[in-house]
């Protein structure tokens, strides 16, 4: 396998020879014409690491801590919604591999299973991510089964504040949660071992919200989307009040809202979603080394959004990321082995990481995150008002 697959992208047409075609769409697909989503993989086009070497042979160590936490690597499997569409168990598996791999998995709260059910794959290591109701009583509720099922921090998504489009979900017929039609039904048929595997799951749900009476079947018209949501800095002040662990901030971008954060939260998440939510926004690399300079060199900042390779890896960090979170990629090796996918991918991320820091003769993550970088006139955003 290591052989025939060395890097997550040669997954990535098996990928979708695997799984039916809403599946795939689901899993590929930004919003608007998925300018922001091929932009995030661009960027890393134009970021360069210079080595200093004579420095002899280095055997490193890609140990990292984060938020009282030491982790195996700089980097874990981010929050993705209904997983469990793209590949039957998905969740279960990347919990279990997150564990004996001793990388931070990130639940979402609108997973296939309920947090309650990968619970018991965990190490206490976890965290577990919220897009925040309206509703105060049903956040307070799911921060209470998070407190009692032993996750170690709390992901405040933000930038979610209205639907987003996504037109390619539309055209090939998608629901989430999934609903079954003559259209979905036909290419599933198309997939057997896929088909085969859902049956024995169960058509996916969303786990940890199901108990709640809006996110019951009946009610539910246009997805989990259209849930009632609403989160500003007061909102945020009452989840400190509820939570006594870290809380990390997701899907900031702007500089002074990070300076803010660093006030309240334990950490901040940069993000764009993945391209998916808006399609007009900048990659969060282009705004790491800013934000970075807000918050001074030891605030913990976490960022996804494009990565696909250790290399991008040592990139954000060199750039001033402490942590990155991965999503895609890890799909994409269970879409294209199944459940054993996810070790695979582990195991390229952390063998291209590795790599790198021999290469550039870094002995530790500290190391990496000094290393001279450069990058191109495209990396750099510049003001409008600059231009009136």
């Amino acid at each position: 396998m290591k052989n025939n697959y060395p890097r997550v992208l040669d997954l990535r047409e098996k990928a979708i020879k695997r799984i039916p075609f809403f599946c795939s769409e689901y899993l590929f697909s930004g919003t608007g014409n998925d300018k922001v989503a091929k932009a995030n993989s661009n960027i890393f086009n134009h970021i360069f690491l210079t080595p200093r070497y004579l420095k002899g042979t280095v055997k490193p160590s890609t140990k990292q801590n984060i938020l009282g936490m030491e982790y195996s690597a700089p980097f874990g499997v981010a929050p993705m919604g209904s997983a469990g569409l793209i590949w039957p168990g998905a969740e279960t598996a990347l919990a279990k591999m997150c564990t004996e791999k001793d990388i931070p998995y990130c639940l979402s709260s609108v997973a296939s299973l309920s947090l309650e059910q990968v619970a018991p794959n965990l190490n206490g290591k976890a965290w577990f991510q919220l897009y925040p109701p309206k509703d105060k009583t049903i956040r307070d509720d799911i921060i209470k089964r998070a407190l009692a099922a032993d996750y170690s921090a709390l992901v405040v998504t933000v930038d979610i504040p209205a639907t987003s489009r996504k037109e390619r979900l539309l055209k090939a017929g998608i629901t989430i949660p999934p609903k079954l039609n003559f259209r979905t039904f036909f290419q599933a048929l198309l997939k057997p071992v896929w088909a085969f595997s859902t049956l024995l799951h169960g058509i996916p749900s969303f786990g940890t919200m199901t108990k709640y009476e809006f996110f019951s079947q009946d009610k539910i018209d246009n997805g989990w989307n259209e849930m009632p949501r609403y989160v500003d800095w007061q909102y945020l002040e009452e989840i400190k009040e509820l939570w006594n662990k870290p809380i990390i901030l997701k899907g900031i971008l702007d500089a002074d809202d990070a300076l803010k954060a660093s006030t309240i939260v334990d950490a901040v998440w940069l993000s764009n979603h993945g391209g998916r939510q808006i399609d007009v926004v900048p990659s969060p690399l282009q705004l790491l080394p800013n934000i970075r300079n807000k918050l001074g060199k030891d605030f913990p900042i976490i960022i996804d959004s494009g990565f696909s390779s250790g290399q991008d890896i040592s990139k954000a960090l060199a750039l001033g990321a402490d942590f990155v979170m991965l999503g895609r990629p890890f799909m994409i090796g269970i879409a294209a082995l199944g459940i054993k996918g996810a070790e695979h991918i582990h195991y390229i991320l952390h063998d291209e990481l590795s790599n790198v820091m021999e290469q550039m003769c870094c002995k530790d993550i500290s190391e990496i995150k000094s290393q001279n970088t450069t990058v191109s006139n495209e990396f750099f955003l510049y003001d409008s008002g600059e231009f009136k």
